[in-house]
Formats: C-alpha cells, sequence, structure tokens
C-alpha cells in the first residue's frame, strides 16, 4: 500500500485578497466533521488579509484542528487567514483530500503537532509531512462518490434528530408555560419584583479565592438547554483581573441569562467552582421571601421568553438585550404555598421531554462516530467500497 507525504501532492496557497467584497469563509460557518458550512449564503467581506480560493482547494482550518473544520468551496472566494488553502496537485482528487482532513489519523497527526495552550494552532510545515495512502485516481473517485453518498445520508438523519430534539425542547418549554400560567391566573410580574439580586456583570470581573486557583469565565456561548456547560470554559489567572463586582460572585443556583446571542438561554449553575461571567450575561437570584425556589424563576426564564423578547426590542438582527429590558421581563409569581407542589410537577413533566432529548443527542452521536469510521476506513484503503455498502462498517461505533 502507497503512502506518500502530503507535501508532495499538495501545494499550500497563500494569496492575498485584492481588498474588495468577496464570499467570506470563517471558521464559524465551518460545521464541525461534516464538511457543511453553518449558513445558507456566506457574507460579503473586503478584507485585505483575508486569503483567496478557488474551487478545487480544500480548506482545513489549522486554530483547533480537534475541531475538524474543513470545507471543499464551490466558488471562487476568500477566508480567514486561520485556514490553510490547500490546492490538490494532479495525482489527487480534491474531493479524496477533503475526506483525508476529516479522517482520524490526519486530525490526530494535526493536533499532535499543534503549539500553544490557550488557541492551538498548527501549521503547513507540520501537516505537510503527513504520509497518506494514494489509490489510484480512479479509485479515490469511487471511494469519495462513497463517502459522499453515505456521509450526506448520515447528515440527513442527524437533522432529523436535530428537529426531533428542537420540538422536545419546545415541548417541554410549552408544559412549563401551561403549568405556570394556570398556577398564577395568567398573573405576571415584573422579574425584579421577584428577585433579591439582579447582577449586570459587563465589565466586572473577580480576583481568585486564594491567588492561585484560577477562575472559570462563563460566556454566552456556555448556556444552552437549561444547563452551564463549564467545559469549554477558559480559565484566568489572578493577575489578569483588574476590578472586583463588588455586588457579589455568581454562587450555586444562580440563574444565568444570556442577553445576547444566543439571545434568551437561560441556565442553572450547579459548581461552586470559581467562576465568573462574561458580557452580555444577567444573573438572577430569587427572593426566598417571594419565590421559594430559584427553580421556579428559572423554569419561567427559560420557557417561552420570545414574545417578551420581540416586544422589548430584541431580538432583532444583532440579537442583544439591554440590561433595563432585563429588569422588565415580565414572569408567573405563584402564591408561596404552591410553589414547591409546582416545581415538582414541572420537573416531571420536563424529565419525560428531556429523556427523549437524550436519546437523540446519543444517536446522533454514534452517527457521527459511524461517520468518522467510514471515512476514516475508507481513505486508508481498510475495506474496498466498490463491495462495502458502509452499513457494516462498525469501528469505532
Amino acid at each position: 500500500m502507497t503512502h506518500v507525504r502530503l507535501k508532495s501532492l499538495v501545494r499550500h496557497v497563500v494569496e492575498k485578497s485584492d481588498g474588495d467584497s468577496h464570499p467570506f469563509v470563517g471558521l464559524e460557518e465551518i460545521e464541525s466533521a461534516t464538511g457543511h458550512l453553518l449558513v445558507e449564503n456566506l457574507p460579503l467581506k473586503a478584507a485585505s488579509d483575508s486569503l483567496r480560493h478557488r474551487p478545487g482547494d480544500v480548506l482545513f482550518s489549522k486554530l483547533r484542528p480537534y475541531l475538524a473544520k474543513t470545507y471543499l468551496p464551490t466558488s471562487p472566494g476568500t477566508g480567514t487567514g486561520e485556514l490553510l488553502v490547500l490546492r490538490p496537485g494532479p495525482e489527487i482528487d480534491s474531493r479524496f483530500l477533503s475526506y483525508v482532513t476529516r479522517s482520524a489519523p490526519w486530525l490526530d497527526w494535526a493536533t499532535s503537532t499543534a503549539y500553544g495552550t490557550k488557541m492551538p494552532r498548527t501549521s503547513w510545515e507540520l501537516v505537510g509531512n503527513y504520509p497518506t495512502w494514494l489509490p489510484p485516481l480512479e479509485e479515490q473517485r469511487r471511494i469519495s462518490d462513497f463517502l459522499a453518498s453515505e456521509t450526506d445520508r448520515i447528515h440527513e438523519l442527524q437533522n432529523r434528530y436535530r428537529h426531533l430534539t428542537a420540538l422536545a425542547h419546545e415541548r417541554a418549554r410549552a408544559v412549563i408555560d401551561a403549568a405556570l400560567s394556570r398556577s398564577s391566573g395568567e398573573a405576571l410580574v415584573p422579574v425584579s419584583a421577584t428577585c433579591k439580586a439582579i447582577v449586570d456583570c459587563v465589565n466586572k470581573t473577580a480576583p481568585t479565592a486564594d491567588g492561585e486557583t484560577p477562575y472559570r469565565m462563563i460566556r454566552t456561548s456556555n448556556i444552552r438547554n437549561g444547563e452551564v456547560d463549564l467545559t469549554n470554559t477558559f480559565s484566568v489567572e489572578h493577575s489578569t483581573f483588574v476590578e472586583w463586582n463588588r455586588r457579589g460572585a455568581p454562587r450555586i443556583g444562580d440563574i444565568l441569562f444570556t442577553r445576547e446571542a444566543p439571545l434568551g438561554q437561560a441556565g442553572i449553575l450547579r459548581t461552586d467552582a470559581p467562576v465568573f461571567l462574561g458580557q452580555r450575561i444577567m444573573l438572577y437570584r430569587a427572593d426566598e421571601k417571594v419565590m421559594r425556589n430559584n427553580l421556579l424563576l428559572y423554569n419561567f426564564l427559560g420557557s417561552h421568553m420570545e414574545k417578551q423578547l420581540r416586544l422589548l426590542g430584541a431580538g432583532s438582527l444583532h440579537e442583544h438585550m439591554r440590561v433595563g429590558d432585563g429588569l422588565k421581563l415580565r414572569v408567573h409569581c405563584p402564591p408561596r404555598a404552591h410553589q414547591d407542589a409546582l416545581v415538582q410537577q414541572i420537573d416531571a413533566d420536563r424529565g419525560q421531554c428531556l429523556r427523549l432529548v437524550h436519546l437523540a443527542n446519543r444517536q446522533s452521536a454514534l452517527l457521527a462516530e459511524r461517520r468518522q469510521a467510514l471515512i476514516t476506513a475508507a481513505v486508508t484503503g481498510q475495506f474496498d467500497v466498490s463491495t462495502a455498502s458502509g452499513r457494516n462498517v462498525t469501528d469505532g461505533v
């Protein structure tokens, strides 16, 4: 089986833009692992430091290569300098090359050669030495046709699971909203009347507790579907901080609410680890004299807030909510004697919806593993695509 260094087959192209407006590919437009864009139409951008590309080139993100952001453009354009523009030579098919850059061995190579801790990136000088299997061109094209068919099928199934997940979350929000409105007789009060503290954390930071333990910064992207996910937060050392948030640090049970895209996401902080909030996050803390349980306030903030946000003028093109608007949000406040029972009812109803979400997410994850296994097996010559359907390739699944 023939293996060839990639740099002998591919040219790394660095052609600066002419400064005019062109369709621009940023890293945020590329979906991880799939080779698809996350937008229907690329934005036009005039940037002299962007890099040109043309149809047939393969774009691969050298920043955080483990995210597997690869794109095969179908028209000329420009892109961020964080993309490697790889132009195939006559011995390698561009589609085959794009699948190589999505295979597990390539991603392992690119990740192991990356340098830097907070923003790891690799370079052409390092990944160009990758030894790739090189079958004849006719076989490369046959492999690419096979993978296109199989990965498109997987992508369609994943889209269905995403739709199912969205419906389940919508159902959970509807159940919560209905229960709250029934209990409170449709009465709404300003959120400020239910809270003991509302903290706007814009430009506020906190020193570490002991001068050594780093704080984790929570941003809007860390709040999704009712959870505060700390896996992609980054730490900031004591010396970085310049100002203490005198109104109090976040604590377990606090409700975090995003006032910038993705707008209107709510989550409960469930850790006592030292954290601070990034810009555009509101912190709500229920007043126990009015609302016995933070979960009740969270359940409303996490349900149907879209209509209120639109009425307040938020949710526009920039999806931004002002601090004052965060105080004007109106929530249900049932009688205190009914609140604990209501929380239990909501949790039980929502639990059924979330179990469906968990199953859908699990199936989508298995499909992602299957796609990775198929691509890796096909571009490394582990099976003959002319006799395989891909249905029995289960390595890594």
